[in-house]
């Protein structure tokens, strides 16, 4: 049996988003639907960090428990409103990446519905594929140091 579709108005936009009551974080019985909500409040403050660069996406179809994928490219079933932006692949052969852009409220909510929990991110924009706007630091806790001693780190 399929999953029930809704659909949310997102702006002028109508998205498709099934199986709400999916629990995705079970420690907190956190479902999808609390996940698109969350992206939702938080789009005003994360779009801007998003805009015009590529992103892999990181789904977890059965919650944070269960199976993930990566996915670089866009899939067949991408809205047609989702813009994307061709990356050519590190060799020579083979059609370029069509990587998502998420420069919408309706493109952020339309990935949410899809489990994708983990959003990364180039550190360029498009089209400038070789000129880096960001920088990163990945400071993880480990022998020695500590979550508070990563983040006097960071700081």
């Amino acid at each position: 049996m399929a999953p029930k579709t809704e659909h949310l108005q997102i702006g002028r936009r109508r998205v498709a988003v099934s199986n709400l009551e999916k629990v995705l974080y079970p420690g907190e019985k956190f479902t999808k639907a609390r996940l698109i909500d969350y992206y939702i409040r938080i789009s005003k403050y994360l779009l801007p960090h998003l805009k015009n660069h590529p992103v892999t996406l990181k789904r977890f179809p059965d919650g944070v428990f269960g199976d993930f994928f990566y996915e670089k490219d866009a899939p067949a079933f991408t809205p047609s409103w989702v813009k994307t932006f061709p990356v050519p692949r590190k060799e020579t052969s083979g059609k370029d990446i069509r990587y998502i852009l998420i420069n919408d409220l309706p493109t952020l909510v339309w990935l949410a519905n899809l489990a994708n929990l983990e959003i990364h991110p180039f550190l360029h924009r498009v089209p400038n594929l070789h000129r880096p706007t960001a920088m990163v630091f990945d400071c993880d806790p480990g022998e020695g140091a500590d979550l508070l001693t990563c983040a006097r780190v960071a700081l």
